[in-house]
C-alpha cells in the first residue's frame, strides 16, 4: 500500500463519519489506481492484454462497481453531493457506509495481489 500512498484505506473504518472526504478521496483514489493500471496494460498489449493481465482485470471491474455504490443511492464519505440522510436514517445509513467500505477494501487487496508481487 505504500506504493499507491493515496490509496490510505485505514483512513475509512466501522466508525468513519457518513460525510468524512478524506475516506472518500482514499477511496477515489483506489480506483484511479486500479483504472489506470488496467488502462496502462491495455494499451501495453492491446491484441493480448486479456490473456497476459486476465486477473488484475478480474479485480478492477468490482472496484469502479464498488466505488459507484458508495456514491448512490447513499451519498458516503462525501462521494456525490446528494443530501445526507435525514437524522433517523443516519446511523443505519453510516452502518451500510462501512460495510460497503470494508467490501471495497477486499477488494482492493484482491487488486494489489494481483499486480503487485
Amino acid at each position: 500500500m505504500k506504493a499507491h500512498p493515496g490509496a490510505d484505506l485505514d483512513k475509512c473504518t466501522r466508525s468513519t463519519s457518513l460525510n468524512d472526504k478524506d475516506c472518500g478521496a482514499a477511496l477515489t483514489a483506489a480506483v484511479q489506481v486500479a483504472a489506470d493500471t488496467e488502462r496502462r496494460l491495455r494499451q501495453k498489449e492491446p491484441e493480448h492484454a486479456d490473456l497476459l493481465y486476465g486477473p488484475v482485470f478480474v479485480t478492477t471491474g468490482p472496484l469502479k462497481a464498488d466505488i459507484e455504490r458508495l456514491r448512490h443511492p447513499i451519498p458516503c464519505y462525501g462521494l456525490s453531493d446528494e443530501p445526507q440522510p435525514p437524522p433517523p436514517l443516519r446511523a443505519e445509513a453510516e452502518s451500510i457506509c462501512a460495510e460497503a467500505a470494508d467490501i471495497f477494501k477486499v477488494e482492493w487487496r484482491f487488486f494489489l495481489t494481483s499486480v503487485e508481487p
